[in-house]
């Protein structure tokens, strides 16, 4: 139906290499993540001083949610981008309880500046 409605009107949703790459990679990494931190929290206990079972285990939910999001967002559903800002929020939060860094932290909301900069010209296609 959505190319039916799409031909209608005379626009073509397209993606774009590095919004489709981007969500690509969030397809692979947010459920290997997800399983890693589920499978062996004590691996990341270990690294992160600071870091609890809750918290790699928040991690891990938040992974999971990650992936719907970034369906959400390849289906042009506005409430996945909004969903991965806040998301992006909550890992940068994290990030400074772990003692990550600034810059370490700062690296982590990369891909909220990806999913900015490479939505902003589609956005009229997102529902």
């Amino acid at each position: 139906m959505d190319n039916i409605d799409n031909e209608v009107v005379g626009i073509e949703k397209k993606r774009g290499f590095w919004l489709s790459a981007f969500l690509v990679l969030m397809f692979i990494a947010n459920p290997l993540s997800s399983f890693t931190y589920f499978s062996n929290p004590d691996l990341m206990v270990n690294a992160f001083p600071k870091a609890t079972p809750e918290i790699i285990y928040f991690m891990a939910f938040m992974a999971i949610v990650n992936l719907f999001l970034a369906i959400a967002i390849w289906r042009w559903l506005k409430w996945g981008v909004y969903g991965f800002y806040i998301s992006i929020s909550i890992a940068f939060v994290i990030n400074m309880y772990l003692e990550i860094g600034v810059v370490g932290a700062l690296v982590g909301t990369l891909g909220g500046v990806l999913i900015f900069f490479t939505t902003k010209k589609r956005w009229q296609h997102f529902a």
